[in-house]
């Protein structure tokens, strides 16, 4: 975690903290902060590393001293405590670790990050203890997604699974019960808006000027009105599965965004990281009881 001096308004880079842009490095410190402030700031020269003038840019090394205006480092900071009992339920989810990541099964409803509704999300619970003080999300799951969900214990651990995922070398595969039943495998090449909105709200629908999206859907068994199915993705758009499901005309059980609700269904959205893969590591985290339930 970086230092801070209590004397000036200055934040000391640590060796956890080289590499990172600092636009980036000051929106995470500096809580209040947003982007356009952050680079007003640098451009008046309000804020400097080492005394010098810098640009957003810049990445940081360790010792750098970043000076910011009083006004911005100065701020009382609600200080939030997160309960003994939801640090030790999350700890509970841990299905690996070493000294590079650490590996959680996400609970369904649980967001990564806090949010309307909810005081803590997964990050804060995560970094509101010691040993995971400087803890990063890897990559994020939807709230009512449950499943394996990997966090970044240094910033180089970070580095390279955000390089795996550049180069599509990363293998993501969930596992969905879909509404209806799916007679056979199929593949869905299906470019998405992440950025389209109704009434402002994200509603990522299926168009031609969006960003490439592919989708393997592979069922593995069915009944009367669902079908358990392996969705493998290499590219991990937003709500992507759930997208490429609706387009197929079999949305994912509980959807009530893309798909419709199910009064009787014990959980939200039946959706659950599976299995990730990238270099050496491998992680599974079977199927809930949730799922066997609606299938059996």
């Amino acid at each position: 975690m970086s230092s801070i001096s209590t004397q000036k308004p200055i934040f000391i880079a640590t060796d956890n903290d080289t590499g990172q842009r600092v636009d980036n490095y000051l929106l995470k410190q500096c809580k209040q902060l947003n982007k356009a402030s952050c680079y007003k700031l640098i451009r008046k020269g309000q804020i400097r590393i080492n005394g010098k003038r810098i640009k957003p840019l810049q990445k940081l090394v360790a010792g750098d001293q970043v000076r910011v205006p009083p006004f911005v480092f100065f701020v009382d900071q609600k200080i939030i405590t997160v309960p003994k009992e939801l640090q030790q339920q999350l700890l509970q989810q841990v299905i690996f670790e070493d000294a590079d990541y650490l590996v959680l099964n996400k609970p369904a409803g649980l967001p990564c990050h806090t949010g309307t509704g909810h005081e803590f999300g997964v990050i804060e619970i995560i970094t509101s203890m010691q040993d995971y003080n400087v803890t990063q999300l890897a990559h994020r799951l939807d709230k009512d997604t449950s499943g394996c969900l990997l966090l970044a214990k240094n910033r180089a651990a970070l580095l390279v699974f955000q390089q795996a995922l550049k180069k599509q070398q990363v293998k993501k595969s969930y596992l969905a019960v879909l509404t209806g039943k799916l007679a056979e495998s199929i593949e869905v090449n299906q470019a998405l808006d992440t950025e389209h909105r109704v009434n402002g709200i994200r509603h990522v629908i299926v168009s031609p000027s969006g960003q490439s999206a592919h989708t393997s859907f592979q069922p593995i068994n069915s009944n009367a009105k669902f079908t358990l199915t392996q969705c493998d993705i290499n590219t991990g758009r937003t709500h992507q599965i759930r997208v490429h499901a609706q387009h197929l005309g079999h949305s994912v059980l509980g959807d009530r965004f893309y798909g419709k609700k199910q009064s009787a269904a014990a959980r939200q959205l039946y959706l659950h990281a599976y299995k990730l893969k990238f270099d050496a590591y491998s992680f599974v985290v079977p199927a809930p009881v949730d799922f066997e339930q609606v299938m059996s």
